[in-house]
């Protein structure tokens, strides 16, 4: 199973990619580095691999060469594009509270956080490791031997049964974008599909929120976004024919450093449509709990 995950746009840097991925497979051995070019199959649903790589590892490199920015299509800047696979890719990444890092290649520089799409700002504040040709052994042994000190603190997420509640690995340790819980009750089969929240939050913003449920071999499965972007879900519960469940995000103030959101969902069926009540944790607060209603598209 793969420990590291690399997104990198390939006109823009498929060659240092390669190159990193050979270097790193070689100190944390084979198959230790998901990269599309080899991990995903002729055919496969493209998203949905992706989707897996990311829950499998335990840290991101973003690449980011000196075209990762500006590069485009149709005369649009690609990075602007809710579609584009480097983009949702990092979002993800950024999403699941795993350690992300930018490596500069080819002399590129760190994108300052003005130059980045809103769901995505939050990579400027995340510490670059730069790979140079005429450095390329010492400046790989530094980031190996920071990857070295994080795949050694990360423990396997331990998964335990207690009477209806999975007791998932708190502490900060964000869960896998598909948690599956171990047994569900009678009923949760209702939630299965996707589910489309108009959210007005309090501070005068609506948006579109996207929830996907499946079950599959007697487990839930599914994702939540929020402010527009999918995160990871985490400490998963169906109880009382309600499902609950949390997920993190960052909050970034001018020149402040970014802060941690909690997110808490309470979910329950009614007629056709999913009660939602959430509630938003801050660092010293708790806002009121929003509650809205969520359907099928």
């Amino acid at each position: 199973m793969p420990s590291l995950f690399i997104s990198y746009r390939r006109d823009d840097s498929a060659g240092f990619a390669g190159r990193l991925t050979d270097a790193l497979e070689h100190r944390f051995g084979a198959g230790s580095v998901f990269r599309d070019v080899d991990d995903i199959p002729p055919g496969a649903d493209f998203e949905a691999v992706i989707e897996r790589g990311l829950q499998q590892v335990q840290a991101v490199l973003v690449i980011i060469g000196p075209h990762w920015l500006t590069a485009s299509a149709a005369g649009q800047r690609r990075l602007d594009l809710a579609d584009d696979y480097v983009r949702r890719e990092v979002e993800r990444a950024l999403a699941s509270g795993k350690p992300v890092v930018p490596v500069l290649v080819g002399g590129a520089a760190m994108p300052s956080a003005e130059a980045l799409p809103i769901s995505i700002r939050s990579l400027a504040n995340r510490h670059a490791l730069s790979l140079n040709d005429a450095s390329w052994t010492t400046d790989l042994q530094r980031l190996q031997d920071v990857l070295t000190q994080w795949l050694a603190a990360l423990p396997v997420p331990r998964r335990r049964w207690r009477g209806a509640a999975l007791g998932a690995g708190l502490a900060g340790i964000a869960l896998a974008a598909w948690l599956a819980w171990y047994d569900t009750a009678p009923g949760a089969e209702v939630l299965q599909g996707e589910w489309l929240a108009d959210v007005v939050y309090p501070w005068n913003l609506s948006v579109q929120e996207r929830f996907e449920f499946k079950v599959r071999d007697g487990t839930v499965e599914g994702t939540a976004s929020f402010l527009g972007v999918p995160r990871e879900i985490e400490a998963l519960e169906w109880r009382d024919d309600r499902l609950r469940f949390a997920t993190r995000a960052e909050s970034v103030s001018g020149d402040d450093p970014p802060r941690e959101l909690v997110q808490r969902y309470e979910l329950w069926p009614e007629d056709e449509a999913l009660r939602v009540r959430l509630t938003i944790h801050r660092s010293h607060s708790v806002d009121a709990p929003l509650e809205f209603v969520a359907r099928r598209p």
